[in-house]
């Protein structure tokens, strides 16, 4: 009774967590079309001389860099493909009515997968959430701020993500961080804040 009780309150806090997602992906898109009638979108978020220097050296027409932005876009897709796929292997052995065969093949292949490309998610990361918060530096607007709302997510994710891989939290505190770590909820919400902030700047 008692962990149902406190499963209870975790998917509470979570879908909690969805409605904010998308309370502020409603005020950001007003905000949005309140800053485009008002001024023009172009000089709200000129670069600075050192971000033209950027520019000059990853793409001379990149005008929110989007050389960074690709970079980091598809090598995190990569390197993250392996978790979404767990996610989405677990999700289907718990609600799809499939044989048991099935679900022992597939749980089979999940294991398998991660032994050999769990290492990549682990160690490559940080290295490209770095390269997302410099396209966020070179590309930055000022109509919505959903991308820092998405940026700040990932770079939460990737510490809890780091906690758990080397165990810097108490051993009781490793199974919250790891539910929330790989709770689906959170990485659906994570993508629409990425999605609809860089439809906004668009």
């Amino acid at each position: 009774m008692k962990a149902d009780a406190e499963r209870t309150k975790f998917n509470i806090l979570l879908m909690g967590c969805l409605l904010l997602c998308i309370f502020l992906a409603a005020t950001s898109v007003c905000s949005a079309d309140d800053h485009k009638e008002g001024k023009k979108h172009s000089r709200e978020y000129e670069h600075e001389k050192v971000h033209n220097v950027f520019r000059g050296v990853l793409g001379g027409r990149d005008e929110g860099n989007e050389t960074t932005g690709q970079i980091a876009a598809w090598s995190l897709g990569a390197i993250n493909l392996t978790a979404a796929l767990s996610l989405l292997i677990r999700g289907i052995k718990r609600f799809a009515p499939l044989t048991p065969e099935l679900k022992n093949s597939m749980t089979k292949f999940n294991s398998f997968q991660k032994r050999h490309l769990m290492r990549f998610h682990y160690y490559l990361n940080p290295v490209f959430i770095g390269v997302a918060v410099l396209h966020w530096k070179l590309s930055r607007c000022q109509s919505t701020a959903l991308t820092e709302w998405a940026l700040v997510s990932m770079c939460f994710i990737a510490a809890l993500g780091i906690i758990l891989k080397f165990k810097l939290a108490p051993k009781t505190s490793l199974r919250n961080v790891y539910k929330v770590h790989t709770h689906p909820v959170i990485f659906v919400s994570l993508i629409c804040l990425l999605v609809i902030g860089h439809l906004v700047m668009d």
